[in-house]
């Protein structure tokens, strides 16, 4: 049964909110993980006095649900045991032109929030929930991408039959603005209001005997009934409860001493070269295991002996000159032992770090107490696959890096 589950404490207040595609065994989760000092709930579970469940019929009613949930009480340890820079929200721009943008939470703050009350829903975990639920709003309801642009230009959702016509000037602004209406409802969970609203709508379209505006309406009451009702909507949850589970499986099949919550950001560094010459870094990142792209960066080698190694541990040293590029919770070193043993002194030491070597694809790190330890994780197994992406992902970086740098010695 999917849901939505609150940790409370002994006031009541909210320690914790998630959602899960199975509320009886996501809470078994917790409470496992927890017992094997594995788990984030390790940080709520002492305080947790209470526990509230929600059960609803469907994932897009959990995620909305969720995220008003987490807006509202503002949980302590929703911020702690997640990056809350890698979550978007969903923005209406309080203007004439009313646009609805997909924003990072990063980008949240250059923005003037006492303006925009009522038009911020979420946070969303994951782009792949933000931009969902940014589709269904287009196919039910359908929003304009140019609302009452001064050359009446149509716009791309127009020619997709997804716009009411602002762009075009088929909708007066107070009628759009009530169109808008419907969607931030939809964002607000208010289901059973939209569709008495919807109905509502109908009857008086009828009334006025405007037949299309009936049809048009209808239309949008069956697509939200079919998205609230479908069995196929559980996708969302699917994929937040796998990226969830694999985050934690990391912590468990590694054991690495200092790993002791699952990893949201882990970056990976890699090194490109031609016989010593144009040698470059780079530094790909993965936030809640996908590709965060604005975040990768490459670097210039600036060193007289240009052995890999050293190489990597210049490009570490550099890295962390930048506090306002984030703090990782796991490193990827691509090399082995070598690069290990000489770039874990320019890593802050709370940090864990892993180098996975090409060949067997064996993954390295210190334990405890200062020694070696040596894991091969089956082929096929999913903390592997993570860590290769990621890898394969730093080493595209720098390939294409490195080509730019030869392409320019050969200019100049």
């Amino acid at each position: 049964m999917p849901g939505v589950y609150i940790f409370e404490d002994k006031n009541k207040k909210p320690l914790y909110i998630g959602k899960s595609i199975n509320l009886k065994s996501r809470i078994r989760q917790h409470y496992e993980g927890f017992r094997e000092g594995t788990s984030k709930a390790l940080q709520f579970f002492p305080q947790t006095k209470t526990l509230y469940l929600k059960p609803v019929k469907n994932d897009i009613e959990a995620v909305i649900i969720e995220a008003n949930y987490i807006k509202q009480y503002q949980p302590r340890y929703n911020s702690i045991v997640k990056d809350d820079r890698s979550n978007l929200y969903l923005i209406f721009t309080n203007t004439p032109s009313t646009k609805i943008s997909i924003v990072h939470a990063t980008d949240i703050q250059d923005l003037n929030l006492d303006n925009l009350k009522g038009q911020v829903f979420g946070p969303y975990a994951s782009g792949a929930v933000a931009k969902t639920l940014y589709k269904q709003l287009r196919n039910i309801f359908g929003f304009c991408l140019a609302p009452f642009n001064s050359q009446n230009r149509m716009c791309f959702n127009y020619h997709l039959g997804h716009c009411p016509g602002a762009c075009v000037g088929e909708i007066t602004s107070s009628k759009y603005s009530a169109h808008l209406g419907r969607l931030k409802k939809f964002l607000s969970g208010q289901f059973i209001i939209l569709d008495k609203s919807l109905n509502q709508e109908i009857k008086t379209a009828i009334k006025k005997q405007a037949y299309e505006q009936a049809n048009e309406i209808k239309s949008q009451i069956n697509g939200l009934h079919y998205i609230l009702s479908t069995k196929d909507s559980s996708l969302l949850l699917k994929l937040s409860d796998a990226t969830d589970a694999l985050q934690y499986k990391i912590v468990q099949k590694l054991k690495h001493p200092l790993l002791k919550k699952p990893p949201i950001r882990i970056e990976c560094y890699d090194l490109a070269h031609l016989q010593g010459e144009n040698y470059v870094g780079s530094l790909a990142v993965f936030i809640k295991g996908a590709p965060s792209t604005q975040d990768y960066r490459h670097f210039n080698i600036r060193l007289p002996d240009r052995s890999d190694p050293f190489a990597m541990r210049q490009i570490i040293e550099r890295r962390f000159n930048h506090k306002e590029w984030g703090t990782p919770d796991l490193i990827v070193l691509d090399g082995g032992i070598p690069q290990l043993s000489i770039a874990t002194p320019a890593i802050p030491p709370h940090i864990p770090v892993i180098a996975l070597a090409k060949k067997k694809e064996t993954i390295y790190f210190y334990d405890s107490e200062y020694k070696i330890v040596t894991l091969n994780l089956p082929i096929e197994d999913p903390v592997l696959n993570l860590f290769r992406n990621l890898r394969d992902e730093a080493h595209r970086f720098a390939n294409s890096f490195h080509i730019k740098q030869r392409r320019k010695s050969l200019i100049s």
